[in-house]
């Protein structure tokens, strides 16, 4: 067991490699050791484990190390307990929790259960309260794992509506259980893993007079700590349970950092949910981010319309699949300290300004809208180039570095030299080589502060036959490239060669193309001409064969280039 434990740590990280080595007689052989093991921080131990975990590798290994190692690895495990669970593992999930009900609790679901005759598992008390530890709560979440549970427990015969009911009491009961003690939650999620049917009542859950909402405060203070809530439901019906708890939390939630948002835009009770998110946005001291999907043009006009009683701490906006209006743009200028903006397939926005009253028609809707953005992202947005063009315009002509945008026109590159002159960081979505190079060539003359260029390419419109763009033309202050496109050695070769003498690439990232030995060789090549390259990074590949092995450690040892570990790519 040992020998094959120890084949297996070649592909764990060094710092793993480190502790199973150092445990490896404690943890495996189980002899006695008289190892003395180094008493760090917690907070050091904290940061290991984060690491580790970052990485993509199990904690479970250090449960056994001894006691101190394992109170500060399990805070970790059971505070996303449901990220990645299997379906073997939800049946022992919910014994857990099921084991942390006090006897009063477990006597009351015992006996709503019985009459489906289905008997509580017997459990000793865990070591650890295992509910204080959690930090997000997900309805979706829970629903699977009760699901497993009754499925495994319930009688053959039971009909779907014996189930449901079954499900509805360990629901609620578990519910409870999370929002009396979980002191450590931040992050509350309201969606559905069944579409049949409702969440409990709020009456079941939080066991208050509805009408006494002082109540329901002092049963489940740390609701008020809350700072993420999402309400996600893109794939299953909103029903009357859910959209009360919105009222019941725009009451218990008042510290909201982060409000997202996803509602199907035909839906019947879309009056009634937006009621609910507005009585939210109004509700909270210090709302920095909202983002908001799904949802038509006259409900969405009245949600950014609350967003002005959040108008001095609201940092970052995202729009997807909604209708926007002008004059709902208009009205989000009133939010003075916005810096992120992002639009993604936003329709009903219009040049002229027929949605918006005023008494001098000849000063357009569109003059008035002025951001001071830091960060603008626009995709899938309306191929009328003007609409892209005048949102370009309005983002802010000194204050913006960062611009993502996918209509590369004539109207939108004239629209960003003449109003954003220090873009720093440019990214293109559905670029065009051979129709859009002439194009980028204007912009790069006349952009001098680029130093982040991404550039992605759709696969319908890649050409191996034609460079992606000459490495002349490239921003001749550029310090970082992302390339999301595929294209052959050759062009490669050509684009990093043509890069001008005083070219000072620091980061190259190789993203949705198949690199093979010979990529590296045009990779080595560059850097041995120009000697500025400090970091690579290259995606979708875990393993390396001998050949590239040993050209990526010549890159590392001999040149001095990182190279970043695939699981970390998408962060750069």
């Amino acid at each position: 067991m040992a020998t094959e434990n120890n084949k297996n740590n070649k592909k764990y990280c060094p710092l793993v490699k480190f502790v199973i080595k150092m445990f490896n007689p404690l943890i495996i052989k189980k002899k006695p050791c008289n190892l003395i093991i180094p008493i760090l921080p917690t907070e050091c131990m904290q940061q290991i484990f984060q690491n580790i975990v970052d990485q993509g590798e199990a904690l479970y290994p250090f449960l056994l190390v001894n006691r101190y190692w394992c109170k500060n690895v399990v805070p970790f495990l059971w505070s996303r307990p449901f990220e990645n669970l299997l379906p073997e593992n939800r049946f022992k999930i919910m014994c857990i929790y099921l084991s942390s009900l006090d006897e009063q609790e477990q006597l009351i679901l015992s006996s709503a259960l019985k009459h489906y005759d289905i008997k509580l598992p017997k459990i000793q008390k865990p070591l650890f309260n295992y509910p204080i530890l959690l930090k997000e709560f997900s309805f979706k979440n829970l629903e699977m794992i009760v699901h497993s549970f009754v499925y495994r427990w319930s009688c053959d015969h039971c009909s779907i509506k014996d189930l449901d009911e079954q499900m509805n009491i360990i629901t609620s009961s578990l519910c409870k259980l999370f929002l009396k003690n979980s002191t450590s939650l931040r992050s509350f999620k309201l969606d559905k893993f069944l579409t049949h049917c409702d969440i409990p009542e709020c009456n079941n859950i939080f066991d208050y007079n509805f009408n006494n909402f002082n109540n329901i405060y002092y049963n489940f203070p740390d609701l008020s700590n809350i700072s993420k809530l999402e309400i996600d439901y893109t794939t299953t019906p909103i029903m009357k349970n859910s959209i009360q708890i919105l009222n019941i939390i725009s009451k218990l939630c008042k510290r909201i950092r982060i409000l997202d948002i996803k509602i199907p835009p035909f839906t019947d009770k879309i009056p009634e949910i937006t009621k609910g998110i507005i009585k939210i946005i109004r509700s909270q001291e210090c709302l920095r981010e909202f983002n908001l999907e799904g949802v038509d043009s006259e409900e969405s006009k009245e949600i950014i319309l609350a967003l002005r009683t959040q108008a001095t701490t609201l940092n970052i906006v995202k729009f997807e699949n909604i209708n926007l209006t002008t004059s709902s743009l208009l009205s989000l200028t009133h939010c003075t300290n916005l810096e992120i903006l992002s639009m993604l397939n936003c329709r009903g926005l219009t040049i002229d300004d027929n949605d918006y009253s005023t008494s001098d028609k000849s000063n357009n809707i569109w003059n008035l809208i002025k951001f001071n953005l830091k960060k603008l992202h626009i995709t899938n947005s309306p191929k009328y180039p003007m609409i892209p063009a005048q949102i370009i315009r309005a983002s802010g002509e000194d204050s913006l570095q960062d611009l993502t945008f996918d209509v590369i026109t004539h109207e939108t590159i004239n629209s960003i030299i003449q109003n954003c002159p220090n873009i720093t960081n440019l990214t293109l979505l559905n670029y065009q080589p051979r129709q859009h190079n002439p194009l980028l060539n204007s912009l790069f003359l006349n952009l001098i502060h680029i130093t982040h260029l991404t550039l992605q390419i759709n696969h319908k419109n890649m050409s191996y036959e034609n460079m992606i763009i000459s490495g002349k033309n490239l921003p001749p202050n550029l310090e970082y490239l992302k390339l999301k496109c595929g294209f052959t050695s050759v062009q490669l070769d050509g684009l990093l060669n043509d890069c001008g003498e005083n070219a000072k690439l620091k980061v190259l990232i190789i993203d949705f193309m198949k690199v093979l030995y010979m990529d590296l060789k045009v990779i080595m090549k560059f850097v041995k001409c120009r000697r500025t390259l400090k970091y690579l990074g290259i995606n979708g590949r875990v393993g390396w064969g001998g050949k590239e092995m040993k050209e990526l450690e010549v890159l590392k040892e001999k040149f001095g280039v990182h190279v970043i570990p695939w699981y970390e790519v998408d962060k750069w």
